[in-house]
């Protein structure tokens, strides 16, 4: 690739994280990525495989093999993702050639299930309806079942990286918390009160607003280790992209049992009622 030729890209690590078995679909792909980089000349990546029952232990395994070896970055592939052989030069390309501002990157990755959602959070705080082809988006979140993250990104923050967080259940309570703060620190006003834009009270309306406060017996939804960590990298003011054009399949499984049969010859006998204009009441 010609990014290849005009941007020097620094040796790195690709991890393969699984719960100890792998998907014949991901090792095809990781078959086919890694020849393919070796010949557009990315002979400077390491690869590795890293079994475990925990996520995040996996995950910072993997990052602290990382930082031993020198690699200036580390590539996330989950054991049940499929992907394009070019993936990887493509996000190297970007983070390192178009957009070297990017702190981490990921591939278009969609959940499991019908829905499909990809793990792209823009700001809104849940997962998002996007489509490939929207071009290279920055993310307040995303997964990292293929996510690419500089060495940088790790050093700035501390081990563990990846970890589970419980959010607050009493958001009035943390905004009356920091209301407090500010006014015993800024001579008993609160500096972001009446700002042109009212940032403050569009947020202290939010946070009245939010189920924790109406709801008597709200319970927080755990945020995952990959949001997590990206809740911390952003705070700590890195930033995340997510390249839509980098598109990954999920490997899904379910079971079949006789309801599903039972749903397919009704759908089947509807369907046949239907050629001849009838439809079952």
């Amino acid at each position: 690739m010609p990014e290849q030729q005009q941007v020097a890209i620094p040796p790195g690590l690709v991890v393969c994280t699984t719960y100890g078995s792998i998907r014949h679909e991901f090792a095809q792909s990781l078959l086919e990525l890694r020849s393919a980089s070796e010949k557009n000349g990315l002979s400077n990546v390491a690869y590795a495989f890293l079994p475990g029952t925990l996520v995040e232990k996996a995950r910072n395994e993997a990052v602290r093999q990382m930082l031993r070896s020198g690699a200036g970055w580390l590539l996330l592939i989950d054991g049940d993702m499929q992907f394009q052989p070019d993936s990887l030069h493509r996000l190297l390309a970007t983070a390192y050639g178009e957009m070297p501002h990017a702190d981490a990157i990921g591939a278009y990755c969609p959940l499991r299930g019908d829905l499909a959602l990809p793990t792209i959070d823009s700001g809104t705080g849940t997962w998002e309806s996007w489509f490939p082809g929207s071009g290279v988006l920055e993310v307040m979140r995303t997964g990292a079942a293929f996510l690419l993250v500089k060495r940088h990104v790790f050093e700035g923050l501390k081990d563990p990286w990846f970890r589970m967080r419980v959010p607050f259940d009493r958001w009035v309570a943390v905004m009356a918390e920091v209301d407090n703060f500010a006014r015993t620190r800024f001579d008993g006003r609160n500096p972001f009160r009446g700002l042109p834009g009212a940032e403050w009270e569009k947020l202290e309306k939010a946070a009245q607003e939010d189920p924790s406060a109406v709801q008597e017996q709200f319970v927080p939804v755990e945020v995952g280790e990959d949001s997590g960590f990206c809740d911390r990298a952003r705070n700590a003011g890195f930033r995340i992209f997510v390249h839509t054009d980098v598109v990954c399949g999920h490997v899904d499984t379910k079971i079949v049992s006789w309801q599903d049969h039972k749903r397919a010859v009704k759908t089947m006998e509807d369907t046949n009622l239907q050629c001849v204009g009838a439809w079952r009441a």
